[in-house]
């Protein structure tokens, strides 16, 4: 084979590893709970009767987290949550608080009593919590604007500057 052939097929397979990688770089990752991937879609109903869909919120950074009344460490992270959603100029950050399985009736008194200003969905037949990985309550998902699984965390927040501090890193 002359130099000049070797050459033409040589630059050819570069020209095609090159336009495949980049193929392969502008590629929507994979959907699912890991970090690095885009979060799962859902549908909710909020405590007043409300659709909500995650993927409305793409071009915001979303906080999902997932919770329940009775669980000490759940209700007291959501206080801390309604302060950062505060402080967010509106419309850069949507906060999707996710009670499993309880009715109703039980999240919308325990709402209303606390005066939460993000919504409040109900995953009724505990779906959404079990495509998330049913990793117990509190988990929180921190999806960044292009919907993609940035960290997670599976205990409870502490104080706002926790949620925040993950928030800005987004």
């Amino acid at each position: 084979m002359n130099r000049h052939k070797w050459y033409s097929i040589l630059i050819t397979g570069l020209a095609l590893a090159l336009a495949s990688s980049v193929v392969a770089c502008t590629e929507p990752p994979e959907v699912g709970i890991e970090v690095g991937n885009t979060a799962p879609d859902f549908t909710l109903q909020t405590v007043h009767g409300e659709s909500i869909t995650l993927s409305a919120f793409r071009g915001k950074i979303v906080v999902v987290n997932f919770w329940l009344t009775d669980c000490i460490g759940c209700t007291d992270e959501l206080p801390h949550m309604q302060a950062v959603f505060d402080k967010w100029p509106d419309g850069e950050l949507m906060v999707l608080a996710i009670n499993v399985t309880e009715s109703a009736a039980i999240v919308k008194e325990f709402v209303d009593s606390q005066g939460f200003t993000f919504p409040i969905l109900l995953d009724r037949n505990g779906q959404v919590s079990m495509d998330y990985g049913g990793l117990g309550v509190p988990t929180t998902f921190f999806i960044d604007r292009k919907g993609i699984v940035r960290a997670i965390k599976h205990d409870a927040f502490l104080s706002p500057d926790e949620i925040e501090s993950t928030v800005d890193s987004l």
